[in-house]
């Protein structure tokens, strides 16, 4: 049995994804117990506000960094004691952005729910984040099937 001592959880702020942190913080084990918050902003979605005029693709930016950093602030405070708790926040495609802060951090474990922020049919019929994630890396994955 391997320890569960640093775990990466990739955070959209949906409900689903709060409740994955709470388990996290639950398995985490370990003298340097360590869970890492992370949070990807999608330029692609930027450029599609940008494109219907509601501000430049950096005004966006930056107001989805601030949003970020305030909900992984929110997240941080009440943290169980005996593990750290870190935050990230990553640019760029989700899936290839968690995979590369799995392997910077050399984590035991990625924790994600089955489904974030998009509706169920859409991940039904064209893949999930977690899909990808599985597909993509050789440390273990463990999908936790959250309620919203």
């Amino acid at each position: 049995m391997f320890e569960l001592n640093t775990l990466l959880v990739p955070v959209d702020f949906s409900p689903i994804s709060r409740g994955v942190f709470d388990q996290a913080l639950q398995l985490a084990r370990g003298d340097d117990a360590a869970v890492i918050l992370q949070h990807v902003i999608d330029p692609s979605l930027a450029e599609f506000v940008g494109g219907l005029g509601l501000g430049s693709r950096e005004t966006v930016l930056q107001a989805m960094r601030a949003r970020a950093e305030r909900e992984l602030d929110d997240l941080k405070n009440p943290t169980a004691a005996g593990v750290e708790v870190q935050t990230i926040i990553s640019e760029g495609v989700p899936f290839l952005e968690i995979l590369r802060k799995a392997e910077d951090f050399q984590v035991d474990a990625i924790l994600m729910g089955k489904f974030g922020t998009r509706g169920k049919i859409e991940k039904l019929l064209f893949g999930t984040t977690a899909e990808r994630v599985i597909r993509g890396t050789m440390r273990a994955v463990i999908v936790l099937p959250v309620e919203a």
